[in-house]
């Protein structure tokens, strides 16, 4: 059953919302979607809204809809909390930030919210079984149900290596839940993608999380190489249409430390279609298209909002208390694709960070010649931003080059830095390679799989300008190809992006050097084409034509 197919209804007599597969005249179909707002996030609303609601607004039964709109014992009331929060000056954030850190929880109040949420979770019994015991198949031909479709999936690739990626959020506490019940494992691998810009109450669930499950292998990645603040001060804030941050410091080290097991890896995901339009398009069970030897199972990838909340409250499972504080989703809290909401609970429950990134951004708009600097960063116009306008990195990742008139196929390129060991490793991907030296002038060579020279690269000890000279290639963008080298030569900044480009982990940065093994390398040559520029980063600071 797909989302499309589901229906949320409102029980007036229980006041609680049914999870319904089909039209159902009894009720009111309240919305498409919806998640518990717990007592946390109602201090919150009572703290923004004092004339619109009293104290009691506590026990009653309050959802939320994905575009933040509140549902109060089945009726949607007329408050819309990020408009209020974009007409506060710092002076009244400061004020509610002091009183939403007050409040304190009364047993009372626990047991009305239990009360609530067992109501729900027995009006939902059958949708809860559907989903998580069905043996019926979908049009994958998958077991509808999570625990069936976990069995069936683990029994088809027994000769893999079982983990479940973890990212602290609520999916993925779902599917890990899942996984160790139906195999009867405890001892599934997790592993963790630490971007290093989780919310505090992630790091706080995560550390719970091993405390409570110490039977379970628990294993930790992140880039060690670099630092989020000094990267945007080098290239500037990531944007909605340039979202530098995830190859930097989510699926590049993840992708490594995958790429570098052994054995060959079955990873189950709480990834759901419901979540993007690029997700939708997901297949349930799939080969991984960043690395070779990882088969992707998503058990809940139908699943919507309130069914992994109804699964997490039916189970009564911990899990990551950002959710009380109101946050739908708990990835980076500084992504360009967070939404008003999230900024106004970041700004108060990671306010030291927030502030920190706040006046990094002032200083930002400043530095690239914003005069309406407190509008652009208040009203969120930093999240289009595209390319490195103002920037003086941008104007070096810019490659000359010019034709040779007396040689066919060959052209002479200045770079803005001398070659180095790093300029070899850059040309590895394309074949093997042979360097002769003579009179101070080096002719490194590259060589197919069937020992034929496809070019070489002249150039002088200290010098930046090279030449290239096509010797033999069918590829019609040999060119281009090696012009996106020199760009991330260039422009490097040994981010490690590449590593996310490369499915079979034979890129990584050490200690300041850019490496590629060439015992691992296939010469796919998806680390060039990856990116529209060759690079990452020259990507991120490439300024659009006018």
């Amino acid at each position: 059953m797909k989302n499309e197919d589901i229906k949320i209804y409102w029980d007036p007599n229980k006041n609680i919302p049914l999870i319904l597969d089909s039209y159902n005249k009894e009720y009111e179909e309240i919305a498409k979607d919806l998640r518990p707002v717990f007592l946390q996030e109602k201090w919150l609303l009572i703290n923004l809204f004092p004339e619109k609601l009293e104290i009691d607004f506590l026990d009653k039964s309050v959802w939320a809809t994905k575009q933040n709109r509140y549902i109060v014992d089945g009726k949607m009331i007329s408050i819309i909390p990020t408009s209020k929060f974009k007409g506060m000056n710092q002076e009244e954030l400061n004020e509610i930030r002091e009183k939403i850190l007050q409040f304190s929880i009364t047993e009372e109040n626990i047991e009305k919210e239990k009360e609530n949420f067992s109501k729900f979770i027995l009006a939902n019994r059958n949708r809860f079984n559907y989903i998580v015991k069905s043996e019926t198949r979908d049009e994958e031909g998958q077991y509808i149900g999570a625990l069936p479709f976990i069995v069936e999936n683990a029994e088809k690739f027994k000769d893999r290596m079982t983990l479940v990626s973890f990212s602290g959020g609520k999916d993925s506490t779902v599917v890990s839940h899942l996984v160790r019940l139906a195999l009867n494992n405890p001892s599934i691998l997790h592993i963790f993608g630490d971007t290093t810009l989780e919310l505090p109450k992630s790091y706080e669930y995560v550390e719970r999380f091993k405390e409570e499950n110490p039977f379970t292998p628990f294993f930790e990645e992140k880039n060690e190489e670099n630092n989020f603040f000094e990267m945007c001060e080098e290239i500037g804030p990531p944007s909605r249409v340039k979202t530098w941050c995830c190859s930097i410091f989510k699926t590049g080290p993840m992708g490594t430390t995958l790429a570098n097991f052994d054995e060959n890896i079955l990873t189950f995901l709480g990834l759901r279609r419901g979540e993007s339009v690029s997700r939708s398009k997901y297949k349930k069970v799939s080969q991984s298209p960043k690395i070779l030897k990882q088969m992707v199972a998503s058990p809940i990838i139908d699943w919507c909002d309130l069914d992994v909340w109804l699964y997490l409250l039916t189970e009564n499972l911990d899990f990551n208390d950002s959710y009380r504080q109101g946050f739908a989703r708990v990835g980076c809290w500084v992504c360009p694709n967070n939404g008003t909401w999230s900024e106004l609970l970041s700004s108060i429950y990671n306010s030291i960070e927030y502030d920190k990134w706040y006046n990094f951004l002032i200083k930002f708009s400043k530095k690239i010649g914003k005069l309406d600097y407190e509008d652009y960063v208040k009203d969120g116009k930093w999240k289009a931003r595209q390319g490195g306008d103002g920037l003086d990195k941008s104007t070096e990742i810019i490659v000359q080059s010019k034709e040779c008139i007396n040689e066919k196929n060959s052209k002479t390129f200045t770079l803005n830095k001398s070659v180095n060991e790093d300029f070899i490793q850059l040309f590895k991907p394309f074949g093997s390679m042979k360097i002769i030296e003579k009179n101070k002038i080096s002719e490194l060579i590259l060589i197919d799989k069937k020992n034929n020279p496809l070019f070489k690269i002249m150039y002088k000890d200290g010098d930046n300008e090279v030449k290239v000279t096509i010797m033999r290639s069918d590829d019609k963008y040999i060119f281009n190809k090696i012009q996106k080298q020199f760009n991330k030569f260039n422009s490097c900044l040994y981010c490690q992006g590449c590593n996310s480009a490369c499915p079979t982990g034979a890129i990584y940065v050490s200690n300041g050097k850019y490496i590629v093994d060439d015992t691992k390398c296939v010469n796919c040559l998806k680390c060039i084409d990856k990116f529209d520029s060759g690079c990452l980063i020259a990507s991120a600071l490439k300024i659009k034509k006018r």
